[in-house]
């Protein structure tokens, strides 16, 4: 029999700013639950085929007593310090055909003489707790839940894959590897800086896939929350050149996502892209040539390398010779290339344009605090071959000159959402 997944959990902090933070993003919380004896509680998040449980701890006694113990349940809510898996994956189906050996745990919430099976291999929290739910259906099943509590408000039926990332030595666990053939798709990787995430692909009423909710792991010991449009990229690269009224030379497209992903880059990666597209897309009304601004962002970090100088010069070139390529004006080259360079940030941007683009080049600086704390870890990562002592001064004196500033923003609507928040970030940065 082919396992389904069921549900997966992850731990948060006691009604923690995730659940805020997924309603934020259009989610609707489908219910919320105690677990009386466990000393758990959660808030949960049904799509079609499956459901996201937020969980957290309620009484440190109950999750260390004799009948809970086992599920290192205690152990996992302190990930942060423990360094161990906070992630929890229920399935329906037989673990034990799938060759996965189990022991049976009697929560003290179910009914009398009701059990879970739980893998024996997640005696180890450093993997995720894998059991079999006591739930039978998909929610979209669920007698008691209405079509509203379910995500098909904001666009989402049915998740189509997961995907966690654990350290390496969890990601390649046979546990893991007894999961290969669930479905929805479960894959484990391991990401080079061993911090925990979550993605699930969502799919829209007809079955494509058109977000991915990624949940990640901060240095604060909380998750960074974001709804990733994955068909952004094409519809913004596709209107940047209509609206200049020419053709993308063949390929570029793809020769620009694949200078993004190089490996040296961790902050000016393709998630920096999309960020600044996804600014850009409802703010197009305060350019004045949008077109310009919106290739001015593919193109503004497209050559990075943290060891070199003239990062900007040189993309902006790539960019004037992608234009001239496609049969743009010398004038149109020109103000990219200019747009571009302001994103150096060592004077005041002139002109709409450019302090539009900066402003949402600096949009991170405002950001709120977990992915703050996400963006300061990978702007480190860039620089790791710089010593500790040198680069926390530089570092330093980089958000000191922000600060000093008048005003961060250029543009009202960007200083009204970002300026507060960009200033108490800095502060508490370094």
């Amino acid at each position: 029999m082919t396992l389904a997944v069921d549900h997966l959990f992850l731990l948060i902090e006691p009604d923690g700013p995730e659940i805020e933070a997924l309603r934020h993003l259009g989610l609707t919380e489908t219910y919320r639950r105690a677990h009386p004896g466990q000393g758990t509680a959660n808030a949960c998040f049904a799509f079609d085929n499956l459901y996201l449980e937020l969980l957290w701890l309620t009484s440190e006694p109950e999750a260390r007593s004799a009948p809970v113990a086992r599920t290192r349940l205690w152990e996992r809510s302190r990930w942060k310090q423990e360094r161990v898996c906070p992630f929890g994956i229920a399935v329906r189906g037989d673990l034990a055909g799938a060759g996965v050996s189990t022991w049976d745990y009697r929560p003290p919430y179910l009914p009398e003489g009701m059990g879970i099976a739980v893998a024996c291999a997640s005696d180890d929290p450093a993997l995720p707790m894998v059991f079999v739910s006591p739930g039978h259906q998909n929610p979209a099943n669920w007698p008691e839940v209405q079509r509203g509590q379910l995500q098909r408000a904001a666009g989402f039926g049915n998740v189509l894959s997961v995907e966690f990332g654990v350290p390496a030595h969890a990601a390649s666990a046979p546990l893991l590897r007894a999961l290969d053939g669930a479905r929805p798709p479960l894959s484990a990787v391991a990401p080079s800086d061993d911090r925990h995430h979550l993605r699930l692909a969502l799919a829209d009423a007809q079955g494509r896939q058109t977000h991915t909710l990624d949940l990640a792991s901060t240095k604060l010991g909380s998750w960074r929350i974001s709804l990733i449009d994955e068909r952004l990229p094409v519809r913004s690269w596709q209107r940047a050149w209509a609206v200049l009224g020419l053709s993308a030379p063949e390929g570029l497209m793809q020769r620009l996502l694949g200078a993004w992903a190089e490996p040296q880059r961790h902050y000016h990666s393709q998630q920096h892209l999309h960020e600044c597209l996804a600014l850009l897309e409802p703010a197009l009304d305060l350019a004045q040539h949008p077109g310009e601004v919106e290739l001015a962002l593919w193109f503004h970090d497209a050559v990075y390398d943290p060891q070199g100088k003239g990062n900007e010069a040189c993309s902006a070139d790539w960019a004037c010779e992608a234009l001239a390529q496609a049969g743009a004006s010398h004038e149109v080259q020109q103000r990219v290339h200019a747009l571009i360079m302001a994103t150096c940030h060592d004077a005041e941007p002139v002109g709409d344009d450019a302090r539009l683009l900066v402003d949402i080049d600096l949009a991170i600086l405002g950001a709120d605090p977990a992915r703050f704390a996400e963006y300061d870890a990978q702007v480190r990562a860039e620089y790791r071959w710089v010593p500790g002592w040198l680069y926390r001064r530089k570092r330093r004196e980089v958000l000191a000159g922000f600060l000093a500033r008048p005003a961060i923003y250029g543009t009202e609507r960007f200083r009204e959402r970002f300026e507060g928040r960009a200033r108490e970030n800095m502060r508490g940065s370094g």
